[in-house]
């Protein structure tokens, strides 16, 4: 089979994948929800922010958030008397649907409940909690996609190996994967997390490297079973090097089931992400986090619902929406199930 005849073979593939998935109602609203709070984590400088989109000042114009600079905020001593400034003559201020950065403290606010000027209420710090559940989310898939990623590349290429060389090099796999998998994960999360400084990027690679070894025996699998596929043969036959066997040949035909424990995987790593910023071993305040939030609300569990409601639900839509994609995508993958 040429090269050309490959690529047609693998879009036709996805096209019956796809049309697959789009029967499924769950999994389309499922990533119906994906694109809506990805679209609101990239847009939370336009959506939630404590300087206006547009303003005109002075004669001078300044565009959009974060290109309005403190300096110059300050420099026109507006950054500390936004709350009281109000337009002259030929000014103007086009400000963001929610009105409050995520990090803006207004004690005279403390706690406040939801109303028309806070819609989601206020934490302990009257700082605004829309504001913080829509930046938090950039937290969140951050982490699940990065921590996804590293995840898929350790495994797949220790999958890959055990796979295609077999014998030691299948048992040294293998074990490894037995051990890790015996270690609780989320306990040594912990553990690792205790050692070191609390930080996005220490989440990220200590859950990546924790998450692997599921990746690992799925693709050890497929690597089993298509190495022995004439395709494979008439490959290692022409000569072609290791290298390019596995990544150039065999990869792509195994790489579908890491798409469907990726979505898993990406709502797990979103999971433990609030799980340890609740527990004080996640992301440092002030920086907002949905897990954050939820530490607050221990304190004032009993009056301040609104802490305890809207970042859970923000935690259980997202969850439920990437494992409704993860079941749409199994589901259209397996050809037992095709119509």
């Amino acid at each position: 089979m040429t090269e050309q005849e490959q690529q047609q073979r693998s879009a036709g593939y996805w096209r019956l994948v796809w049309r697959q998935y789009r029967r499924n109602r769950p999994a389309l609203l499922g990533a119906a929800l994906v694109l809506f709070f990805g679209a609101l984590s990239l847009a939370a400088p336009f959506l939630a922010n404590d300087t206006p989109l547009w303003l005109v000042k002075g004669g001078k114009t300044y565009p959009l958030p974060n290109v309005i600079t403190y300096a110059d905020l300050q420099a026109e001593n507006l950054y500390n008397n936004f709350d009281r400034w109000r337009p002259g003559p030929g000014e103007y201020a086009l400000w963001p649907p929610v009105p409050h950065g995520p990090l803006r403290q207004d004690l005279r606010a403390r706690l406040a409940p939801p109303g028309p000027i806070h819609w989601f209420g206020t934490d302990d710090r009257g700082r605004d909690v829309l504001s913080r559940i829509i930046w938090g989310g950039r937290i969140s898939m951050s982490v699940g996609f990065i921590s996804v990623g590293i995840a898929v590349v350790v495994g797949v290429i220790l999958g890959a190996l055990a796979g295609y060389y077999g014998r030691w090099v299948d048992a040294a796999v293998l074990r490894l994967i037995e051990i890790w998998m015996c270690v609780p994960s989320f306990f040594l999360i912990i553990t690792v997390m205790a050692l070191l400084e609390p930080g996005i990027m220490n989440i990220m690679v200590v859950i990546g490297l924790t998450s692997w070894p599921g990746v690992a025996r799925l693709v050890r699998g497929e690597f089993l079973k298509q190495k022995e596929m004439d395709y494979a043969a008439a490959a290692r036959a022409l000569g072609l090097g290791d290298g390019r066997v596995i990544f150039r040949h065999i990869l792509p035909n195994a790489v579908s089931p890491v798409f469907v424990a990726a979505t898993f995987g990406v709502a797990g790593a979103i999971l433990t992400e609030s799980g340890l910023s609740f527990l004080g071993f996640g992301v440092p305040p002030p920086t907002a986090s949905w897990g954050e939030i939820l530490k607050q609300s221990q304190s004032y569990v009993d009056f301040a619902w609104w802490l305890v409601l809207f970042p859970g639900i923000a935690i259980f839509l997202t969850v439920v929406a990437f494992n409704l994609v993860g079941d749409g995508l199994r589901d259209a993958m397996d050809p037992r199930l095709r119509q």
